[in-house]
């Protein structure tokens, strides 16, 4: 009986810790070489999901195109709306009514970038989502 209790108790931290794993990356679509993800700690608080995905590097304006742009929400929602930058690494999602989403950014060859965004008319008409990704994997 002692045996099975012991089992348990080193087998629940390990399985807690595969759920945390799982949750942090959600049903977000994977990139196929996608080791890193980058937490955005601060939400960016808009009027609307739009905005632009750069390269983070030396140049001061490296648009990244073709990248997967995901949101899912509103709150526990698990729903998700994708789209793709353009050849500016602009992207836009219309439609999408107030409240907190989980964002994720995805390209193959770049770390992936995921974070929270705010939809709320109080926010400022001008703000934008503004993503940079690091190279590599």
């Amino acid at each position: 009986m002692n045996a099975i209790r012991i089992l348990v108790v080193f087998l629940a931290p390990t399985m807690v810790g595969l759920l945390q794993e799982k949750s942090a990356v959600g049903d977000f679509t994977k990139s196929p070489t996608e080791q890193i993800i980058v937490e955005i700690e601060r939400p960016f608080e808009v009027r609307a999901v739009k905005g632009v995905v750069r390269a983070k590097s030396e140049l001061p304006d490296d648009p990244l195109p073709n990248v997967l742009f995901e949101i899912q929400g509103p709150g526990n929602d698990k729903k998700i709306r994708r789209t793709t930058t353009d050849k500016s690494g602009r992207f836009s999602l219309s439609h999408i009514p107030q409240g907190t989403y989980r964002f994720k950014a995805t390209l193959d060859g770049f770390q992936s970038v995921m974070g929270t965004i705010v939809i709320s008319r109080h926010a400022n008409r001008h703000d934008e989502i503004r993503i940079e990704m690091p190279f590599g994997v």
